[in-house]
């Protein structure tokens, strides 16, 4: 008992020691730090100013810019972890950093952990400056607090297993433009610059991809007024996280022991 008692303490603490490192990179990296930031910052900026007084969908709190906000904030998270963490794991194959993951007590699973920890923290800091903006100075109402932050969490978890699942199996050239095959086609088939039901017998199919569900979640966490996807957004977001992260940690395991 005492020894599965210390091994589960030495895991916990190989996680918190990889989320501390990832985080110091991070911030070193002012570059990175820009970056990562100004997918959301420039389209809040630049929809925020360009488009507030345009008439909304209906549904869409009076304007359009209430309606796209919330897809702006689902895009700006898609881009981030997937690219991020994609990159990240790249990196530690390049160092051969994956193989130390064999002799330490932290495991495949740990990694991944950590991995994930690190991505939602800084997604959250990016969250976070874009809820501050729009609230600021685009007079942004939130109507549940408790199921913005459930859809940032699984969102985030979601494309940051996509991104490691990419990243497994690619190289830096090859990872970015099969990301782009994936994501780039999600953000105009998702309801970010209108509801997918104007794409007429497809729009339910297109209301359940990854994206769509996500910002669902986010626009009636936003709005307070449901769609009519709703409710299977709810459930179907979470089980787009825990797929990709089980996935993930699948995959990335078994790569790693095949070398």
């Amino acid at each position: 008992m005492t020894s599965a008692v210390s091994s589960a303490w030495d895991w916990l603490g190989g996680v918190v020691d990889l989320v501390r490192l990832d985080l110091v990179q991070f911030f070193r990296n002012r570059l990175v730090v820009v970056a990562t930031l100004l997918t959301s910052v420039s389209m809040i900026l630049s929809f925020g100013l360009g488009a507030a007084r345009m008439p909304g969908f209906e549904g869409s709190g009076g304007n359009y810019f209430a309606f796209i906000f919330p897809g702006i904030l689902g895009v700006g998270i898609m881009f981030s972890c997937t690219y991020t963490i994609g990159y990240a794991v790249i990196v530690d194959r390049q160092r051969r950093t994956i193989e130390d993951i064999v002799l330490s007590p932290l495991s495949f699973a740990g990694f991944v952990v950590g991995r994930l920890s690190g991505m939602v923290l800084k997604c959250a800091l990016q969250f976070l400056l874009s809820m501050g903006l729009a609230l600021a100075l685009f007079d942004v109402r939130v109507e549940s607090f408790p199921l913005l932050v459930y859809g940032m969490l699984t969102q985030s978890l979601a494309f940051a297993g996509l991104g490691i699942l990419v990243a497994t199996f690619t190289t830096e050239v090859s990872f970015s433009l099969l990301t782009n095959v994936v994501i780039v086609p999600l953000t105009y088939f998702c309801g970010v610059f209108f509801p997918v039901e104007g794409f007429g017998r497809l729009g339910p199919v297109l209301a359940r991809l990854p994206l769509s569900v996500n910002i669902d979640v986010l626009r009636d966490a936003m709005t307070g007024q449901p769609s009519r996807f709703i409710t299977s957004s709810l459930w179907l977001s979470a089980v787009y996280a825990l797929v990709a992260v089980v996935g993930a940690m699948a995959v990335f395991r078994r790569r790693v022991q095949r070398g």
